[in-house]
């Protein structure tokens, strides 16, 4: 069977969100990024509300940006829907952020469908008690411009656990540009050639092990990335708590940050700790940036 977007995503896909939402088309932004004059954290009263905007406000302290706005609804999406509908009305023009469990993202993207909002990245994190891999993200963006991967991947490199992270952007590289690659200390960068560009990056397990951990059924076709194509994203900051470190990825995205832009049209970050598991916090939710 060939590897391509849907043999690649499958297994961490199947019962999260994104497959049972699927990726609205409709709503779907192809500008390039930018700074927003205003962004928009709102926090739908999912579990991890409280340390996705602690990385979220350090984000955005370190870029110097002072136009991040939190919102918290009270008692969650189910029973605010009303004030949902307000902000998104009251809005125009403001980047969003927003974090829901699985329910509130299924209702929070038909309040963003009937208010036109153009949806530039969206995202599935998680952390269970899977022994080969507990912290597992998945994410589509518009285009590279919104990439979280590679941030998020040396982020989470400090703690020593194990973590996988799919991202796939519906925006096609160009083909004229220079070939380039993520890079991290420990990691083997591979490259798939028979069909779509398609990146992965493994540390702590062979290439073999890797595509058994997001359920590919060959990794024939795929060929070593040459090290000086590669590329290291600078991360100054670092948490010790996971939901922490994806506030701050998906702020810093959204913000603009200027992080290394992968000539692939998917790319897989798979991480095998060799220290043990540390304690984390279980939790699972969705992340969405967009443009209203």
């Amino acid at each position: 069977m060939k590897v391509d977007r849907r043999s690649l995503m499958k297994g961490l896909l199947a019962g999260g969100a994104l497959l049972a939402m699927g990726v609205p088309p409709w709503t779907f932004a192809e500008s390039p990024a930018r700074r927003p004059g205003q962004c928009l954290l709102l926090l739908g009263g999912a579990g991890a509300d409280e340390a996705f905007a602690s990385g979220a406000g350090t984000a955005s302290t370190r870029m110097a940006y002072d136009g991040l706005k939190i919102v918290k609804l009270k008692g969650g999406l189910l029973t605010d829907t009303d004030r949902a509908v307000m902000l998104l009305k009251q809005s125009q023009g403001a980047r969003c952020i927003a974090v829901m469990d699985d329910a509130g993202a299924v209702i929070f993207l038909e309040l963003a469908r009937t208010a036109g909002v153009r949806l530039l990245s969206m995202g599935t994190h998680a952390c269970s008690t899977d022994a080969a891999c507990p912290l597992r993200h998945v994410s589509a963006s518009t285009s590279p411009a919104y990439r979280v991967g590679g941030v998020l991947a040396s982020q989470l490199l400090q703690r020593q656990g194990s973590f996988s992270i799919t991202e796939s952007f519906l925006q096609e590289p160009p083909e004229e540009s220079a070939w380039t690659s993520w890079s991290a200390p420990g990691f083997s960068s591979y490259r798939f050639i028979e069909a779509e560009a398609i990146h992965m990056h493994c540390s702590g397990l062979s290439l073999p092990d890797g595509g058994r951990l997001l359920d590919l059924e060959t990794t024939k076709g795929w060929i070593p990335i040459p090290q000086q194509t590669c590329r290291r994203d600078s991360v100054t900051w670092r948490s010790e708590n996971w939901v922490e470190s994806v506030g701050y990825a998906v702020t810093a995205s959204a913000l603009g940050l200027d992080s290394v832009r992968e000539s692939c049209s998917e790319r897989a970050f798979v991480h095998r700790s060799r220290h043990g598991e540390p304690i984390q916090p279980m939790e699972r939710f969705v992340s969405f940036v967009m443009d209203i």
